[in-house]
């Protein structure tokens, strides 16, 4: 867990987009994305079952739009003011309750 997750939890909670600074392995840099946080938890059917952060990056050109960012590859999060929109976002089959941090998104929770 980064040292700014109580950042992440609060965007999560209150819908606010990221700023998010990581060490991208496969680019080999760090990298700034604006993203909307998703959860924080091991990936469905990951083969390594290691918490991530699940984010949605929101500036990508093409997809995927999912970020997994390990936490010890974050550098830095910053809460955003702007808000983010679910309906936007969540475009798949949602199963209720699917999330490991519990919140209170309607029927996205």
């Amino acid at each position: 867990m980064h040292d700014a997750h109580p950042i992440f939890l609060e965007a999560l909670h209150s819908k606010h987009r990221l700023s998010v600074c990581f060490f991208h392995k496969k680019e080999g840099v760090e990298v700034t994305r604006v993203c909307a946080p998703l959860d924080y938890g091991p990936l469905r059917g990951a083969k390594h079952v290691a918490d991530v952060y699940q984010l949605w990056d929101l500036e990508a050109k093409r997809k995927p739009y999912n970020l997994a960012v390990a936490p010890d590859d974050v550098r830095s999060l910053k809460a955003l003011p702007d808000t983010f929109d679910l309906t936007s976002i969540i475009t798949w089959t949602f199963k209720p309750h699917a999330w490991h941090i519990k919140r209170d998104w309607g029927d996205f929770s």
